[in-house]
Order: C-alpha cells, then structure tokens, then sequence
C-alpha cells in the first residue's frame, strides 16, 4: 500500500455542491441531447434511448440522494457512483452504438465524474488511484471501442487507439496533477497546521504567562495594599506614641490631676475623633473630697447621657472587680443599659485602678462601626500613664497637705498662713474686695488640758477647728491654725456687719458643740476679735494686727465675745442674760475643776 493523503474537509466541502448543480445541468443537456438525436433520426434505436435517458435518471437520483444526506455517507460510496456512472453510460454503447453527437456529450460527462471522484473521495493512495484509473479507462475503452467500429470501417481499432491514448492522457493527467495538488495544499496544510499547533503552544505559554503576571500584579496590589495599611497603622501608632510621650510630658510638669485629666480626654478627643469622651474618679483618690467628673463631646446629644450614667457605669465597673475594659455597646449592641438612647455605635469603659483597686471610669463613646478595631492599647497606656500621675499627684498633695495643714486638725498651718497671707492681701487690692479676718481664741483652754488632760484638749482643738473650717469652705476663704489654741478665719468681699454676722454663727456653733471625752461633757467658748479692709484698717496689713488686739480686748473683758476693733465699747454692751449664762458655765467649770483635785491638793 502506498502514503495515503487524507481530503481536507474544508476542501471538499467548499466546492462538492457547486459540482453537483454543474451536475443538474449536464443532466439536463444529456437529456436535450438524446431526445434531439431522436427526433432528428440520429440514433434509431429506441431501447438505446430508453437507456440512456434511465441511467441519466439514475445518476441524477444518486446526485440528489448524495445532496440531501449532505454528503453523509461513506467514503467508498463516491467511487461507486463514479464507477456507477461510467458503467451505466459506457455500457449503453454495448446494446446499441450511439451516434458520435450522443457519445462525445457522454464521454465528457464520464471524465467530469472521474474528476469528481478525485474530489469527492477522501482518501488518495497509489494503489487506489492506480485500481479506479484502470477500471476508468476499462469503462471508457468498451464504450470506444463499441461507438467507433460502425464510424470508422477498417481503421476503426487504430482509430480507437488513438482516442485511448488521448483519453488515457486526459485522465493521467487529471489524476496526477489533482494528486499533486492535493499532496502540495497537503503539506501546505500540515506545515500551516504545525505551525498554527506552534502558535497555538505559544498562545498557551502566553496565556499562563499572562496569568502568572497577573497573578503577580495581584499579589503586588495585594502586598501594596497591605504595605498602604501597614504605614497608615505605623502612622497611627506614631501619632499615638507622640500623644502619649506629650501626655507623659505633661503629666510629669503638673500635679494637678483635673488638669491632667483634661488634657488626657483633650489628646484623645483630638488624635482619635470619638463622639464623647470622659472620666469618672471616686472622692479621696487625690485627695478630693468629692468626686469628680469630666466630659467632652463632639455633639452635645451625648453629654447629658454620659452625665446620667457615668457613676451608674463606674458602679458596674467597681463591682465587676476586673480590670479589663468592660463593652458597653458592640456596634450598636447595647450590652449594659446605659447610654441606650444614643446614636452610639460603640462604647468601651476602661478602668481606672490603683493596686488593683478600682477608683474610677474612663468611657469613650463613637458613633462609627468598628471603631475599636485596633483595639484598646492606646487608651489603656492613657490610663496607666495618668493612674502614674495621679499617684505622684496624690503623694505630691499628700506632702504638701503636710507641709501647709495642721496635722491634729486639718486646718492650714501657719507656716503655710505666712506664705500665703500676702498673696491674699495682694489679690483683694487688685480685685477691689474687701479683706476680713477673725482671731479666735478658745476660752480657759488650760483649765480643759488641767481638768480633762491633753488628749481632751486635743478634742476640743479638732472641735473649733472643724467650726472654723465649716464656714471656710462655705464662704470660700481660709481657716488658719495661728497657735496652740488660736485660730483664724479669712473671708474675702464681705462687709463688717456680714463678716460679723458670720461670727456670731461660728460662735454659737462652738458653745453649741459639747465636747464628749471618756463620758464627760466640756463645754467650749471662746473669744473672737475682727478687723475688715478697708472699712476699719486704712491699710490692708494692719488688718491681722487689729483683729489681734480685738481677741485680746474680748479675753480682757469676760471672754466669749466678738470684738470688732475700733468699736470695742460696742460689743461690751451685751445683754444681760448672755453674760448670766457665761458666768453660769464659769461657775460649772470651776466646780467640775474642783471635783478633779488629786488627794495632794494638785489638779489633775
């Protein structure tokens, strides 16, 4: 068996129809052929017509048979029709010999189906194309030599040789050149085809080329994203680290805790953006005798709630006894019932503690989702920074509160009165207020250390001074402890019958303040002298001397009274009855004294 070449499909497809239309018209033309010759006599015999016009038919029915299956059929069954078709119009010349104008018309048409089976077949071998050129000419030889010997009498087989060798030619031809052809568009088509499977090899190679770049790119972006987060997150906790080193900074400068705390809520207000802010810590954590409370907000709707809650807040934190922050709204999710008629989207209370030891509340409130997705550490370092702060604030307080208090009654000492006093005085000048002091002198207070003892004595100086440091604090001035038994009261803006009237209410609550020590009673009086800038002294500095020597007119003239300098006459003229009941408590004091003798004749 020789090389077979395969048909492309694309070749045979292409012009398998056009061929077969040129079919219906030499179909036609053979049949206008073999009726003309019939009317015209040129071919007398009517079975050769007969057969004829039925192989035509039967050509013409395979052609169309062909046509409607759309060339579905198998490959062999195009040689058969070729070699089908020959037979049929080579053999009519057997039964009858056509007329030369009915056999060239058929003759062409025998060569144009050799020539479509070269087209038509989808297989070309050597050996096929040597079988069906044989059978070819075979077919084409008979129907010669049957129509040339009634033409051609005594030469008639020369003369058929002759048309075999140009049919044989013809044929050769055909076939050799079509074979060529195919074999060249062939290897054409295997090189163009290797070369398209090349491409195609390439294209793929790009092809995962490009997705491997692209998945490069894709990570890059990624990565760049990522690298883009990672400096925005750097910078974050840059700008963190600068807030809490100012905050550090700040905090080591000052030992005033609200300050502090303000500027602590001011740095986070500023650097983190959250709808409010604000502090809660319990009385006495420096010091303070009241707790205390900052807020600061961004909107106003969240400063009256934060106010509402805040010790609630503190009190849930205090008896959750943990440390860590304690959620109170989880993107929109209120957990704890506090701050429920917000706009807060997120809400955090961080502890304050000192030895494990809760003191108070931080909050802070957003109205943003996810707000604390970075998580706490920046406020918790705040909090430690200014739990530190406040530690030093309070030792700071507390060795201050010992340099300028009195340690047995809690009242400014007057080392710390000597320090101060000229800036009061400075301050009332420049502020146009009036200055009035008081001198307080506790009446018989030996007798009390000699009757009741020093532990006694100690009492009652606690007693008056708490009196003193009653009215202080009410009306914003200064209670002094001047000496063993004495004390002052500075108040600032009040005339001398208001600063009087002050007096008379600081006096009744001594004498009112029975003294119980070791179940007995001590009743207390004392002696009080004032003076006021600038409706008495003319000059601010004589104002302590004045109310001096009024204390000592006051213990010189029966005690227990309220003496103002310059009006001593005045204040001798009381009533009667007062005066009877201070000699009444005299008289109690000296019989109590009495009872107290040792066997010895000594007081105790």
């Amino acid at each position: 068996m020789g090389k077979e070449y395969s048909m492309p499909e694309e070749y045979k497809l292409n012009y398998m129809k056009r061929y077969f239309k040129l079919h219906r018209i030499f179909y036609v033309v053979l049949l206008s052929i073999v009726i003309i010759c019939k009317v015209l006599n040129l071919s007398p015999e009517p079975t050769t017509l007969a057969y004829y016009i039925i192989s035509i038919i039967l050509c013409g029915v395979m052609d169309e048979y062909f046509l409607w299956r759309q060339f579905a059929v198998p490959k062999a069954f195009f040689s058969v029709r070729a070699f089908l078709g020959i037979l049929l119009l080579s053999a009519g010349s057997i039964f009858g010999p056509p007329h030369p104008v009915e056999y060239f018309p058929f003759l062409l048409f025998c060569l144009l189906m050799v020539f479509e089976d070269m087209i038509l077949n989808d297989v070309f071998d050597d050996f096929g194309i040597f079988v069906r050129r044989v059978l070819y000419l075979l077919f084409i030889e008979i129907s010669l030599v049957f129509c040339l010997r009634n033409i051609f009498t005594g030469v008639w087989m020369i003369m058929d040789i002759l048309l075999g060798a140009v049919i044989v030619g013809v044929v050769y031809c055909m076939f050799h050149g079509f074979v060529d052809g195919i074999r060249l568009y062939e290897n054409k088509a295997t090189r163009i085809q290797f070369d398209y499977l090349n491409l195609e090899e390439e294209r793929n190679k790009l092809l995962v080329y490009q997705d491997r770049v692209e998945q490069v790119n894709s990570e890059i972006n990624y990565q760049k994203i990522n690298l883009v987060k990672a400096n925005r997150d750097l910078e974050n906790k840059n700008e963190e680290v600068r807030a809490l080193i100012d905050v550090m900074k700040y905090f080591t400068t000052n030992f005033d805790v609200p300050r502090n705390a303000a500027h602590m809520l001011e740095n986070i207000m500023d650097l983190k953006d959250p709808a409010a802010c604000g502090i809660y810590l319990a009385e006495d954590v420096y010091l303070n005798p009241d707790p205390y409370c900052e807020i600061y907000t961004s909107h106003d709707s969240y400063r009256s709630s934060l106010v509402r809650d805040m010790f609630s807040i503190y009190e849930k934190v205090r008896i959750r006894n943990s440390l860590e922050p304690l959620v109170l709204c989880d993107n929109n999710d209120f957990k704890e019932g506090v701050l429920s008629d917000t706009n807060a989207s997120n809400a955090v209370a961080f502890p304050v503690f000192e030895n494990e030891k809760i003191i108070g509340v931080m909050v802070v409130v957003s109205g943003n989702y996810d707000f604390f997705e970075s998580g706490y550490s920046f406020y918790e370092s705040c909090l430690v920074d200014f739990i530190a702060a406040v530690q030093s604030a309070k030792l700071y307080l507390q060795m201050k509160d010992m340099a300028t208090k009195d340690g047995l009654t809690g009242v400014f000492n007057r080392a710390y009165f000597n320090e101060i006093y000229p800036s009061i005085c400075a301050s009332c000048i420049v502020n146009e207020k009036s200055l009035s002091v008081a001198l307080l002198d506790i009446d018989k207070f030996k007798s009390i250390n000699d009757t009741y003892g020093h532990l006694a004595g100690d009492e009652v100086i606690r007693m008056v001074a708490s009196v003193d440091q009653k009215y202080a604090k009410k009306y914003d001035g200064y209670a002094v402890r001047y000496g063993g038994e004495e004390f002052l009261l500075i108040l600032q803006g009040k005339t001398v019958e208001e600063f009087r009237s002050i007096l008379e209410e600081v006096h009744k609550d001594i004498v009112d303040n029975i003294v119980n020590f070791e179940g007995e009673e001590i009743h207390v009086n004392a002696s009080i002298g004032m003076s006021n800038y600038p409706e008495i002294a003319d000059e601010i500095v004589d104002v302590l001397d004045q109310s001096d020597k009024a204390m000592y007119f006051s213990k010189e003239h029966g005690r227990g009274m309220i003496v103002i300098y310059g009006r001593e006459e005045e204040s001798l003229k009381k009533p009667k009855e007062k005066a009877g009941t201070q000699k009444k408590k005299d008289s109690v004091m000296d019989s109590v004294k009495t009872q107290k003798k040792t066997p010895g004749g000594q007081t105790a």
